[in-house]
């Protein structure tokens, strides 16, 4: 969901779920006003096998591996390795914004599939269960929306508890921020294929370009566009869209 509130300073704030941000800004900005009126689409069963998918990895990994807790010194000492167990992590990301005369704040939050710290580089690992393997195979980037998950979570302040207040929340320090996008066969949880990079330049602007347009889709000061491709309409959730493409 998407939602627009007033701060106690009467500024707008904007907050959606991670997941509503990159449908949004990375497959289609029409889902902008759907969301922002509590319309969700019902789940596919593609979500419901990655659900189920995820389930299995958590289980897997609480039965084979033991991870030191992370106190507050090793989340400041960069010379200090640290892992987090996989979904053990809620993310909060929140940025003042200047939009012309208006300077609404932006609130995403979301879950973290796996959060880690090796050699100074902070590292999201996001995996995915598509219901084909051939897409993929042919592929040499991560869709936008993807990249667009990753790069919220490797900005965010963290918490174990899922709470939204600003003081419940903590940073990892890092020399470097780094992306992993890992796609795995829903049966066997076998990779199908990684991508992976640093956190870039020009990765920051991408971002920036996303949450600025976003905020200002939202707030009815830009008009959404559609992306004119028939083939996302077919595989979208909200069939009774009115911009729908046959």
């Amino acid at each position: 969901m998407i939602e627009i509130k007033q701060t106690s300073q009467g500024k707008a704030l904007i907050m959606s779920s991670v997941s509503d941000f990159c449908g949004s800004m990375g497959y289609c900005e029409l889902r902008i006003k759907h969301y922002l009126k509590g319309i969700k689409p019902p789940q596919t069963q593609l979500t419901i096998d990655g659900i189920k998918s995820h389930e299995k990895e958590e289980i897997y990994e609480k039965e084979h591996f033991t991870f030191e807790p992370v106190t507050e010194e090793g989340l400041k000492d960069l010379t200090k390795d640290i892992e987090f167990y996989r979904e053990g992590l809620f993310t909060r990301f929140q940025r003042e914004l200047s939009l012309g005369n208006e300077k609404p704040s932006i609130l995403i939050y979301g879950r973290a599939d796996k959060i880690m710290r090796n050699k100074g580089t902070l590292i999201v690992e996001d995996s995915k269960y598509p219901s084909s393997r051939g897409k993929y195979l042919v592929k040499y980037e991560p869709f936008d929306d993807q990249k667009l998950q990753t790069l919220l979570y490797l900005n965010s302040s963290f918490s174990e508890s899922g709470s939204l207040k600003e003081n419940d929340s903590f940073d990892i320090s890092c020399e470097q921020r780094a992306w992993i996008i890992n796609i795995k066969d829903k049966f066997t949880l076998e990779s199908i294929k990684i991508f992976q990079g640093f956190q870039t330049i020009e990765a920051e602007q991408f971002l920036e370009a996303k949450i600025n347009r976003f905020a200002l889709i939202a707030l009815g000061m830009l008009a959404p566009e559609h992306h004119n491709n028939a083939k996302k309409c077919q595989s979208c959730r909200f069939i009774d869209c009115e911009h729908r493409l046959s």
